[in-house]
């Protein structure tokens, strides 16, 4: 699939129905299986810098994480719960939230 399809070009340029602001034409078919090949493996370069990127955060900040996700998957299953009192239960959520991010 040609990148200005999806509104993008390899030279990092806007695309349009006219094609690619640097003249690649490919907006009008004028794309090659090396064009198609260098738009899936920039496509796999970053899903693979995306899933190192989320190793080295759980090795790093994964425990904070798990901290937050439980705060937060509580405060919704009790919301869903008791939905009064809603100001007091955001600023106990808040409190909270920060006391993980204060940890050190």
């Amino acid at each position: 699939m040609c990148e200005c399809e999806e509104g993008k070009c390899s030279c990092s340029s806007n695309c349009d129905e006219r094609g690619c602001e640097c003249g690649s034409g490919c907006s009008e078919g004028q794309y090659s299986k090396l064009d198609m090949f260098f738009y899936l493996v920039k496509e796999a370069k970053m899903e693979l810098l995306k899933e190192k990127m989320k190793k080295r955060l759980e090795a790093s900040i994964g425990k904070k994480l798990d901290k937050v996700a439980d705060v937060m998957a509580e405060a919704l299953l009790d919301y869903y719960k008791t939905e009064g009192d809603a100001s007091k239960k955001r600023q106990d959520l808040n409190d909270k939230l920060d006391k993980i991010f204060e940890e050190e």
